[in-house]
């Protein structure tokens, strides 16, 4: 429903395992009429096997808002969910060749809250970097249903802008304000967050990058 919000989206396929999902949206949620959008396109089907179907760079972004890819066991092992093949490097592949020139994932990425999950975080960025994605980001959530109350997500891009400048703030807010005064208003998203939702505590940045503003400080004292 978010991304129909933007007069710039022309299509959207959205792709779901489980039609009973759909049909109980559709009766008991508020944007539960997205799917009568005429840009839309339901496809109730595997997701990792539209992507494999799907025209190399023929998408602008994919948005993966998955389930879970792993839980641990009462005896402390890891068991992978079903839903664990969306974030296999084949996929990533895939989906790294249906994306357009400069096109995005924007994944489903866990809370960094918990070890486990912080561990899969920076294994997935890793891999997206290694198949050649230019630029793999976390941004954090706040979700009060969720454990620990904070999730995130992971933006990867395709390819850096080609000498363009990313939109500056008040471009953002000019956006935004178009879209309020459409009567499209949003409850969590305002335009500050675009930038704020990646600034991290230290200590998950190093985790994730390797550096920080720690190792800048420590590098120029070395300089120095």
């Amino acid at each position: 429903m978010q991304v129909l919000k933007h007069p710039s989206v022309e299509r959207v396929d959205h792709v779901d395992l489980d039609e009973f999902v759909i049909e109980v949206c559709r009766e008991h949620f508020p944007w539960g009429s997205a799917w009568e959008d005429p840009r839309v396109t339901l496809h109730v089907a595997d997701g990792a096997e539209f992507v494999r179907g799907a025209a190399g760079g023929s998408y602008d972004v994919v948005v993966q808002d998955s389930s879970d890819p792993f839980t641990w066991d009462s005896d402390g092992n890891r068991v992978d969910l079903p839903s664990n093949v969306l974030y296999s490097r084949p996929h990533m592949e895939e989906i790294l060749r249906v994306l357009s020139p400069g096109g995005a994932l924007n994944l489903q990425a866990e809370t960094f809250q918990i070890p486990s999950d912080l561990e899969g975080i920076v294994e997935w960025r890793a891999q997206a970097m290694d198949l050649g994605y230019a630029d793999a980001r976390y941004g954090s959530l706040i979700i009060s249903s969720y454990p620990t109350g904070q999730i995130g997500f992971l933006l990867c891009t395709k390819s850096l802008g080609g000498g363009e400048s990313p939109p500056s703030l008040s471009d953002i807010e000019e956006r935004y304000t178009d879209m309020v005064r459409r009567g499209q208003r949003t409850a969590y998203y305002q335009p500050k967050l675009q930038f704020s939702s990646f600034d991290l505590p230290l200590w998950v940045e190093e985790a994730m990058y390797g550096t920080s503003i720690i190792s800048q400080i420590e590098g120029e004292g070395d300089e120095l």
